[in-house]
Order: C-alpha cells, then structure tokens, then sequence
C-alpha cells in the first residue's frame, strides 16, 4: 500500500468524521506540500467522492447526508472501490456502471465472480506479501530496512541499507523506491528479488520527494534518467494494433505518414522500459530516434539473429 493511499485514507476519515478540514491543516499532518494536498483532493473528486469547500465553516466537508459508512464495507473498502470505477472509465462507460451496480449489490450482501469470468494474474508469493507489510510499516516510522538483495542481471547478492520512500505496483509486480547507502542515490527494487528484510532501529529523515512528480514520464518500473524524445514507426498493415488503445504514454503524438505507416513521438525519462516495450512490437516498428535506443536494439537484434540462424537446436 502506497503512501499516496494512506494520505487519502487520512482525508476520508477526517471528512466522514467532521474533523476541520484544510489544505494547510493537511499538509502539516500529512507532511507534504500544499500543492501535493491540492492533488490528493482531486484525485479523491475524481474518483467521485463529493467533496467540497465549506465557506461557512472554513472546512472541507462532504456534502450533506453523504458519509463512508456501508454495511459490510469498510473506509479502506469504499475507496479502493471508488478508485477501481475511476480508473475503468478508460476502460469504458459500461464498465464503470457496471462496478456501480456491484458496489450497491455489495452493501446487502457478499458478492463472488461467476465460474465464466476469468482474472488471470499470477498473484504474489508469500514473501513478497511480508515484505509489502514490513516496507509498509517501515515507510510509516521512518525507518531504515536492511535487505539482501539479488541482481536481475547477475543474480549476484548483496546487502544493502535503504531508506524505503513508497510502493509501487507494475506490471503484476511490486517494487520499493527508496535510497540506497550504497550507491548514495535513490533506487528501485523489485520485492521479489529481496532474499531477506529486516526493519532496523534506525530512523531516517525522509527527502521531499513527491512519488507522482518522479514516476511521472517514466515507462514501466525503470525510474530516473534524463527525459527523451522517442520517434517509432509502425508498419501500415500493423498500426491498428497500436490504434486501438488511445494513449500509450502520456505525451503520445500520433500520425500517418504519405505512405501509410504510422509514425509515434513521446518523452521517456530513461530507455530501459520503453526498449522493452518496442520489443513486443517486433518485427512491426522500426526506431528512428533517439540514436542510443535504435543502435542498442540494433545491436540486440543482431545478436539474436546470430544464435538463431544455426540449424541445429540445442537438445
């Protein structure tokens, strides 16, 4: 659970129990900027919870008559509920209302998935579920975990203090984003790949750092690095595939060229997740920019093209 998630849990309670409410009064508590309160307000009023002003008594308030409370649901609940319908408005309309009707079904009684619907997902292990709890709890306290820690690359193990910051899910797996004493820089680590944590007696006192601000213009769970201009161009008979989702990156620029393929710009703040991305793309999209990225994939393809054109496969 994701520090962002817990603030908003803090504004709900405050607002369903009449708490006196502001911006300034919930960036002292919450420990972050007025700007950043500004955005979880918002998030919250998108995602359809009726918040508003009250002049009268100088107060954030619900409207009148509204309140958290259900039957069978709790206020941790209720909101992942409501951020679930705002996030399948991508989705489409039918969708959202369709989790409408579930989540007034819910208040009666419990509700399970029919044996035709299917939701593939790998799940997590138990490890990678105790240590969601341990880096959780640490975040909370401000304090320093030790892990050990196993390379993607070299699987190679090694011991590291950090400074955990928040949680963030991606692509079915949960990562840390935090600083690291041993690179002295901030980092991310994958949970799945931490062999063992342990929540230290250290404290540490945490940096301004707003998640949304650093995950922004990022691809995949590849953070950091300087912001880039990525030019692809997918083949004419392919492009619909890349058409039928509306944006894939948030700066995307899409448009036909005279001979019918279909050219992509957008800004990535590093080229490790988005190379990954073009791959399942392949032989269909051809990198025009920036130079790094196409000669990287080049030389990849290369190196592919070589082991595959041996006749004899390995036994």
């Amino acid at each position: 659970m994701s520090y962002k998630f817990d603030s908003l849990m803090i504004i709900l309670n405050k607002l369903d129990g009449k708490e006196a409410t502001t911006v300034k009064s919930l960036a002292d508590e919450l420990e972050v900027s007025e700007r950043t309160v500004h955005r979880y307000l918002n998030t919250l009023q998108i995602a359809g919870f009726p918040i508003h002003f009250d002049r009268k008594r100088e107060s954030y308030v619900f409207v009148e008559g509204y309140s958290l409370r259900k039957p069978n649901l709790s206020v941790e609940e209720t909101l992942s509920f409501a951020l679930a319908k705002s996030m399948m408005r991508s989705v489409g309309a039918g969708m959202e209302k369709g989790l409408g009707r579930i989540e007034e079904k819910l208040a009666s009684k419990s509700s399970e998935l029919p044996s035709h619907i299917i939701l593939k997902s790998r799940g997590i292990s138990q490890a990678v579920h105790d240590h969601l709890g341990s880096v959780h709890s640490a975040i909370n306290n401000y304090q320093r975990v030790l892990i050990e820690y196993s390379k993607l690359s070299s699987g190679e193990v090694s011991s590291r203090k950090v400074d955990p910051y928040y949680l963030f899910f991606n692509d079915e797996f949960w990562y840390m984003r935090g600083y690291c004493h041993v690179s002295s820089d901030m980092r991310t680590f994958a949970l799945d790949r931490i062999k063992s944590l342990t929540i230290l007696e250290e404290q540490f006192v945490p940096k301004r750092i707003v998640p949304e601000d650093e995950l922004a213009d990022t691809f995949g769970a590849w953070i950091g690095g300087r912001s880039e201009e990525v030019v692809l161009v997918f083949d004419r008979d392919f492009k619909h595939n890349i058409l039928r989702k509306e944006k894939w990156f948030q700066q995307q620029k899409t448009r036909e060229l005279a001979d019918g393929n279909l050219e992509m710009k957008f800004k990535v703040k590093g080229l490790t997740g988005v190379k990954k991305w073009v791959y399942q793309w392949m032989p269909f999209v051809e990198v025009i920019r920036p130079k790094e990225l196409r000669d990287a994939v080049k030389d990849e393809l290369a190196l592919a093209l070589k082991k595959h054109k041996k006749d004899q496969v390995r036994s």
